[in-house]
């Protein structure tokens, strides 16, 4: 399985920290973003990850220069578009990297290694969305809604109320990935495509036909992170994450004996 990671945004709502450096290397606690999701996906045995960078990519670059990177293959695609584009046009440039199952993430999602390891062990499901049900939804949610076990309607607008938040963490298999590719290209060419989200595709298929089922994360901790308040946040929880994630790979060392 390989990853694919959208991290070329500029990251405007999350000015000032923004300014200079991307979103996805902002510090959650000693590590940053990119590093967290990085390390989640080599402990989650993936080991090829192409990155769609754009606004300072040159700081993404650097910084996997110096990454511990051992046992992963990283590759980074730049999207020329970056500053008027969203996230279609991200995922339609990494489109030949596409050759096997992949998870694609947005770059500014930090989760509980759960969540991950859940996401990509679902049977028996070509497109696995998961989800996080809330009390109550923002207009920038990107929201699903869903009619028994599958996903009907996805966006920030929707045309019946939501039953849950589709969590930037998305898993493709066998045909469900010959299908997101087919639905990108057809998604790219139609009215206004630069200013899309990827899930626009997915929505495509919805109406096509195709099931697309979800996972309830349920109380498991993720976010996505877009305001200088979620930046806090994630702060205030990185501690959890990170002592988590640290026993995790020291339990694999000395199980392995490496």
């Amino acid at each position: 399985m390989k990853a694919v990671i959208l991290a070329a945004g500029r990251g405007k709502r999350l000015y000032p920290y923004t300014k200079y450096i991307p979103k996805c290397l902002l510090d959650i606690g000693g590590e940053t973003i990119l590093e967290h999701q990085l390390n989640n996906l080599r402990d989650c045995g993936i080991n090829e990850v192409v990155i769609v960078v754009g606004f300072g990519f040159e700081k993404v670059e650097h910084f996997l220069r110096n990454y511990d990177n051992l046992g992963i293959r990283i590759k980074t695609l730049y999207n020329p578009f970056y500053q008027t584009t969203n996230s279609l046009i991200s995922l339609w440039i990494a489109r030949s990297e596409m050759n096997d199952d992949i998870v694609v993430i947005n770059g500014d999602d930090i989760f509980e290694i759960e969540v991950l390891e859940q996401a990509i062990s679902v049977k028996d499901a070509k497109i696995c969305l998961p989800i996080k049900r809330k009390p109550s939804y923002e207009e920038e949610d990107m929201k699903v809604v869903i009619r028994g076990d599958k996903i009907v309607e996805i966006g920030k607008t929707l045309n019946a109320l939501p039953s849950a938040e589709s969590v930037g963490i998305r898993v493709f298999k066998d045909t469900g990935v010959e299908l997101i590719k087919r639905a990108l290209e057809e998604e790219t060419r139609t009215a206004g495509a630069e200013k899309k989200w990827y899930v626009s595709a997915i929505q495509r298929l919805i109406k096509n036909g195709y099931k697309i089922k979800y996972l309830d994360i349920k109380d498991l901790f993720w976010m996505d992170v877009d305001y200088p308040s979620d930046l806090f946040k994630a702060r205030l929880n990185s501690s959890k994450l990170l002592r988590k994630a640290y026993e995790e790979r020291m339990l694999q060392v000395v199980e392995t004996g490496q």
